[in-house]
């Protein structure tokens, strides 16, 4: 039986987690590329579902600033219809990095298998050590966690996430792309993601009163505003994927993410006028256009909610509702704060709905 209690108890439980898993899944993603051509690859792909994908999207930047390659995070359908499409002979230069957390889904098991038939180097992250796509692609890097509890994916999507950001430094360490030089840049590296554990550890503290009043505030017509629009981009365009799945599972609510200009694009003549958007925000490249399009949605009416610092005024000043996110020593590491209030949220809206996880679209 799923229930919202065990979802508070896992985004309670974070912060632990990036403080037990660093340290032996750097180690692991660096042995798991002992045998990867690095200084060879020219691209990496990341490959999954649900939330595996979501990490993958949030990754990409990592991939791209510190391994120095350009990074695609690819549905694993997608990659297994059309992403081994062309000549076989640049495939030996694109590491496929496949992600589950189960580490046994069937399709992503046979895409890897495919994968490595066409020439591809394939790696795992997964979490569970020996797993059916870890023996499928031959080199594993497990996060495990050890859960006993079902719930919607939190723990584990952090997982999956860090283990994708420890890999795209020890890349970078191989392909001597990180900024700085040798094993010492690494090691700083892998410090500043443990150091992270601190700022996960304030926004699960600091987030969770506003989104049970966010819950509260999306409900009170007596019927939940939907479909909820979550809106970023860069890595908080993986963000928002995994937070709509969060509201969706736990809630049974309609909720979708969207790329901040193709929101303007599109959805900003979408009524009613008032409809709520979510709106990612954090430090980094995508930020000044982030608060431009916050602004202006409010100027059209639109209930605006800020996930973002709380010192961030550019957002906060005319937010309808801001929900504290504590920053991060680089962009790249942004998703691992970011993602804290999706559970969180979806949490308190199946509260307030008189829900349980994954008992919303009928039956089967």
């Amino acid at each position: 039986m799923y229930a919202t209690g065990t979802m508070l108890r896992q985004s309670a439980a974070l912060a632990a987690d990036i403080e037990d898993l660093t340290g032996p899944v750097a180690s692991r993603a660096g042995q798991a590329l002992a045998t990867v051509p690095g200084e060879a690859l020219r691209r990496v792909v990341l490959v999954g579902s649900g939330d595996s994908h979501h990490a993958g999207r949030a990754a990409q930047l990592a991939f791209v600033r510190l391994a120095g390659l350009p990074c695609e995070a690819l549905g694993t359908q997608q990659f297994l219809d059309y992403g081994m499409l062309g000549p076989a002979g640049p495939n030996a230069a694109t590491l496929v990095v496949a992600v589950s957390a189960s580490g046994s889904s069937p399709r992503l098991v046979t895409t890897v298998r495919r994968a490595r038939d066409h020439g591809f180097p394939t790696l795992a992250v997964t979490g569970r050590a020996g797993s059916a796509l870890g023996e499928a692609a031959g080199r594993e890097v497990a996060a495990a966690l050890g859960l006993t509890e079902r719930s919607p994916g939190i723990r584990t999507y952090q997982a999956s996430l860090l283990a994708l950001l420890l890999l795209a430094v020890r890349l970078g360490g191989v392909r001597r792309a990180l900024p700085g030089s040798g094993p010492a840049a690494e090691d700083a590296l892998v410090a500043e993601l443990a150091a992270t554990a601190d700022a996960v550890r304030a926004t699960a503290d600091a987030a969770d009163a506003p989104c049970r009043e966010l819950a509260a505030r999306l409900t009170e017509a007596g019927r939940p505003w939907t479909p909820l629009v979550l809106a970023g981009t860069g890595p908080a365009a993986g963000t928002a994927m995994y937070a709509a799945a969060k509201v969706v599972e736990a809630a049974g609510l309609p909720a979708y993410a969207q790329d901040l200009e193709e929101y303007w694009h599109i959805e900003r003549f979408a009524d009613p006028a008032d409809a709520p958007l979510v709106v990612l925000a954090p430090p980094g490249l995508g930020h000044p256009r982030a608060a431009e399009l916050a602004a202006a949605a409010t100027e059209r009416g639109r209930r605006v909610i800020a996930v973002t610092d709380p010192d961030d005024t550019a957002l906060t000043t005319t937010a309808w509702h801001t929900v504290p996110v504590a920053g991060t020593a680089r962009e790249e590491w942004s998703p691992l704060t970011g993602h804290v209030f999706a559970g969180l949220l979806g949490a308190r809206l199946a509260d307030r709905l008189d829900r349980a996880p994954f008992s919303g679209g009928g039956p089967g």
